[in-house]
C-alpha cells in the first residue's frame, strides 16, 4: 500500500475532509497538513490523531474537544489509524461518524449596545462585551479534486 486514507479537521474553517497520505515522504506531508514543525500523536477511541506538538503552548483562536480525550486539542488535526506495528493504515470509518467525535469550540463576542435618545441626538454605545462559546461539529467537505 503506497497511500492511506485519513481525515483532516481544520477548526478555523470548521471542516473535516478526506485526504490521502503518501507513505513515501509521509512525515513532511503530515507536517504540511497539520501546519506545524513538530507533531505529536493523541490516541483516542481507536484513532491516532496527529496534532501540532506546540499547539496548546500558543495563543489559539479555537480549540477542539475530542470524545474520550481528557483535554482539548489546538490546531489542525489529522485523524489516522495505525496497525499493531505503528504503521499508518486506512481510516475505514465513515466521515460522519468520525466528525461526530469532535467539537470545535470558538469564542464569540456579543456586544451589548445601549441606545440613548436626547432631543436631536440618537446615540448608541457598547456598554459591555459578553464572550460566549460556540460549539459545533466539523462540517463535511468532499475531497479536493487533484
Amino acid at each position: 500500500m503506497s497511500a492511506v486514507k485519513a481525515f483532516l479537521i481544520e477548526p478555523m474553517a470548521g471542516t473535516i475532509r478526506p485526504v490521502t497520505i503518501n507513505l513515501e515522504g509521509s512525515y513532511a506531508e503530515i507536517k504540511g497538513l497539520v501546519k506545524c514543525d513538530m507533531i505529536d500523536i493523541v490516541r483516542v477511541s481507536g484513532f491516532d490523531i496527529i496534532v501540532d506538538d506546540n499547539g496548546l503552548n500558543e495563543t489559539v483562536p479555537c480549540l477542539t474537544e475530542v470524545a474520550g480525550a481528557p483535554t482539548p486539542i489546538a490546531g489542525n488535526l489529522l485523524v489516522t489509524k495505525s496497525d499493531r506495528l505503528g504503521e499508518l493504515t486506512d481510516v475505514t470509518e465513515a466521515i460522519d461518524a468520525v466528525a461526530a467525535l469532535f467539537t470545535i469550540v470558538r469564542p464569540a463576542l456579543h456586544p451589548v449596545i445601549v441606545v440613548s435618545e436626547r432631543p436631536g441626538i440618537i446615540a448608541a454605545h457598547i456598554t459591555r462585551v459578553e464572550i460566549i462559546l460556540d460549539r459545533s461539529t466539523p462540517q463535511i467537505v468532499e475531497a479536493a479534486e487533484a
